[in-house]
């Protein structure tokens, strides 16, 4: 018998952390994965973050990671708390910051977490993360080639943090684990539904489309799956 799957809505939100700039340079994630810290003040919730990425050729699906209790110099992966696949289809060419749904709750203000973002890909096909050619103390980034092991301080990587109800509709959770992201035009009319629902036993694979919505005026005309 068919039933409605437990869901959770993510809206756009209040960045509560963020390390952004006008850096280009671009950390192969083909190469090592990637780890940055930022302190959650006045939230107990992560409902998603935002990545600047770049996708070459085909990329490489990203695996997006929120750990705590993380001590990346000592090679400490601490607790992870959640984990979302972002399909390599998703990803944009040229480079943009991308929302990944996370629908953390129940955390705590002021205390540190971390953002990784783990090695795949190889040199033709990877995807890129933005960042800095300077460090900064208040959002430490680190890269490491092998796992597990110590992690090597580097230039600082561009993300952002949100939490909150506010704004348009960002992403749907399904189950935990399948979700939808939704793109806004420069009018403010929905663009492209990404829809992503993993296989039950792999992160590879699974249900992977974008819909493209066209409208003419304020009324839409049609819909393309790709």
């Amino acid at each position: 018998m068919l039933s409605l799957q437990p869901f959770q809505l993510i809206y756009e939100g209040a960045s509560y952390a963020a390390k952004t700039g006008i850096g280009v340079v671009e950390n192969s994630i083909a190469n090592y994965s990637y780890c940055t810290g930022f302190t959650l003040m006045e939230a107990t919730e992560i409902s998603r973050v935002e990545l600047e990425l770049d996708r070459d050729n085909l990329g490489a699906d990203l695996v997006v990671q929120i750990r705590s209790g993380m001590n990346p110099g000592s090679g400490i992966d601490g607790t992870l708390l959640k984990q979302v696949v972002v399909p390599k289809e998703f990803i944009p060419d040229p480079k943009a910051y991308w929302s990944v749904p996370i629908g953390l709750t129940g955390l705590t203000e002021g205390v540190n977490y971390w953002l990784v973002v783990v090695k795949a890909g190889d040199s033709t096909n990877k995807v890129d993360w933005v960042g800095e050619t300077s460090q900064d103390g208040s959002y430490p980034a680190y890269q490491r080639a092998n796992s597990p092991g110590e992690w090597t301080l580097i230039n600082s990587l561009h993300f952002k943090v949100f939490s909150g109800e506010s704004g348009e509709l960002i992403h749907g959770i399904y189950a935990g684990t399948g979700y939808t992201t939704v793109a806004y035009d420069a009018n403010g009319q929905v663009s492209k539904i990404h829809r992503y629902l993993p296989p039950a036993d792999t992160t590879a694979g699974g249900i992977r489309d974008t819909l493209t919505l066209n409208w003419v005026g304020e009324y839409l005309k049609n819909g393309v799956m790709t």
